[in-house]
């Protein structure tokens, strides 16, 4: 069917709406020719993005302006875009890891319109590395954890038997690897007993079966009688494998007492379970070639240890005979009493040597005690003591001399004083015929104005004291001698004393009163 060709005249002008006619569209009814609220081109922007965009959304980009609140909030870009997105809570905890800045992530979620900011979002169900994944994030982080507990340290590891008699397999019986195992196994050394131990190598429940046994067979491999066992399975993806790499295997492969070969996967693959084990190999059949000898080189081994072994007996038999006939031939065994002589000879110059020396010795010690006696003899104690004694018999001499002499010095010092002190001694001043007169408290008076009327005062005298009552006092008329005016007795004035004397002399006939003679110089 052709197209009719362009008629102008058959174009017709549009029709004006008619005012408050309603149209139906397809997101709703809006009124034409009416403007629209905001709510709702919100609401149909809504619509538009639900229907027009698929969903689920896998959008690859580079993670920036990443905010962890509670929820998370970032955004997508490269090298021309960015798109705001949203990863709740509850999905951000499934995620395994927490995405960085400048990561390139997939994301995995649907389109959506967000009316109150007017905000084109993408809403995240799902996040994983672009490269690692969420699994070998995981993998990482675990073999960071065990590295630093010291799972993967070389010194840990157990040695390989040199033989082996009897492996378990832990794998699973239907696997290609359980095969290869006991294929090369049985080439090496047919007399090697293999015992399998059937277990899931993949998915739920896997890695606590692979445990349990790995567990059980440590428990049990003295009854058992196990030499060492063999962890394996075929190759497969990392999700295949990922039982491999659970915690509680690793945890059973390090506990084990047994020595333990991994092999899993194919050799590009690398498991924990393998990092831990004692070695690692790259296939099934390199683990059994590890661990069983081979046979035939074993018995070739053990004929050249036989044939090293003969020749070393030869050896040391043929030097054991040489040493025989030596022995055989030495003069003590052919003419025993000679060198039994020899020996006599010998011993005899010894003993005189022998002689010789120790009388050389001992006069040498005998002249040594001598002088050592003379030494002793000039310094011995008793010597000492009368050298002592005499020195302190000389000593009491010079002594006795000295306080002999020191006492003649000090009688003639003292006789002298004596005849000093006598000089100027107040007796010799009374013996004289000068006296002096006190108070009867032993006052001496030195003026008549100090002498009490009526009162008793003593005249002291060299050969006694008398007593005297004062009567009266007279003043002096004259100095140095001059008798004073008046009658002599009583005394109508002041002036002499007059006193009634009472004569106590010292001498035969009457009772000498002793009293205190003060000094004249006072």
């Amino acid at each position: 069917m052709t197209r009719l060709p362009f008629d102008p005249e058959r174009v017709r002008e549009p029709e004006k709406p008619v005012k408050g006619r309603r149209e139906k569209v397809r997101y709703g009814e809006f009124e034409v020719g009416k403007a629209l609220t905001v709510t709702q081109v919100s609401q149909l922007l809504k619509r538009v993005i639900s229907d027009h965009s698929p969903s689920p959304l896998r959008v690859v980009g580079e993670v920036s302006n990443f905010s962890d609140r509670k929820h998370w909030y970032l955004s997508l870009k490269d090298d021309q875009n960015v798109i705001s997105c949203v990863m709740w809570a509850s999905a951000a905890k499934k995620a395994g890891f927490v995405p960085k800045h400048g990561q390139e992530v997939v994301a995995k979620g649907r389109l959506d319109y967000y009316g109150p900011q007017g905000r084109l979002q993408f809403y995240i169900d799902s996040l994983e590395s672009v490269g690692a994944g969420a699994l070998e994030i995981q993998f990482q982080k675990l073999c960071g954890e065990l590295r630093e507990a010291g799972y993967f340290a070389e010194e840990r590891k157990k040695r390989l038997p040199d033989f082996v008699r009897h492996v378990a397999v832990v794998t699973s019986e239907n696997g290609a690897a359980v095969a290869d195992v006991i294929k090369t196994a049985r080439q090496r050394y047919e007399g090697i007993k293999i015992s399998v131990f059937d277990v899931r190598v993949q998915g739920a429940g896997a890695a606590p079966e692979i445990a349990e046994a790995v567990n059980a067979l440590s428990e049990q491999h003295e009854r058992l009688g196990l030499d060492a066992i063999i962890l394996t399975r075929g190759g497969g993806s990392l999700e295949d494998l990922w039982a491999f790499n659970e915690r509680e295997v690793a945890d059973a492969v390090f506990g084990c007492v047994l020595p333990i070969v991994a092999a899993i996967g194919h050799e590009t693959d690398t498991t924990i379970a393998e990092l831990v084990a004692d070695l690692r190999c790259s296939t099934p059949t390199q683990a059994a070639g590890r661990l069983v000898a081979d046979a035939s080189g074993e018995e070739q081994h053990l004929g050249q240890l036989r044939h090293r072994l003969g020749l070393a007996v030869k050896r040391m038999c043929d030097h054991a005979r040489v040493r025989l006939n030596a022995v055989a031939g030495h003069p003590m065994f052919r003419r025993p009493e000679a060198l039994v002589g020899l020996q006599r000879d010998r011993v005899g110059g010894l003993v005189m040597r022998l002689g010789r020396v120790m009388g050389e010795r001992l006069h040498e010690g005998r002249e040594r005690l001598n002088g050592i006696r003379q030494l002793l003899g000039g310094i011995e104690p008793v010597s000492r003591l009368e050298l002592g004694r005499a020195k302190v018999a000389h000593l009491k001499e010079r002594l006795a001399a000295a306080m002999s002499g020191r006492l003649e010095k000090g009688r003639v010092m003292l006789g002298a004083m004596e005849k000093q002190l006598g000089a100027v001694s107040p007796t010799r001043v009374l013996e004289r015929g000068y006296t002096y007169t006190t108070t009867e408290n032993g006052v001496v008076l030195r003026t008549v104005v100090q002498a009490k009327e009526e009162g008793e005062i003593r005249t002291h005298f060299v050969d006694g004291v008398l007593a005297s009552r004062v009567e009266g006092k007279a003043k002096a008329t004259g100095r140095k001698g001059k008798k004073a005016s008046g009658r002599k007795g009583k005394s109508s004035g002041e002036g002499d004393v007059g006193t009634r004397k009472k004569s106590k002399p010292n001498g035969a006939g009457g009772k000498a009163e002793s009293i205190a003679q003060p000094s004249l110089f006072e």
